[in-house]
């Protein structure tokens, strides 16, 4: 199965896509890159707290 992936713009302030930014590189990342990985951990771990609760 293809995963389509799609485009969508969010607002955040200078100082976390800063922070972002420099995390994206300290992992060899895009900045859309590390901001999906990070999204992707979160639903993990909130996933596994349901499981676990």
């Amino acid at each position: 199965m293809t995963k389509l992936k799609i485009t969508t713009a969010v607002r955040m302030l200078s100082e976390m896509r800063e922070r972002l930014e420099l995390k994206a590189l300290e992992n060899g990342r895009s900045l859309s890159g590390e901001i999906v990985f990070r999204l992707r951990k979160s639903l993990e771990l909130e996933d596994e707290q349901i499981r676990k609760a």
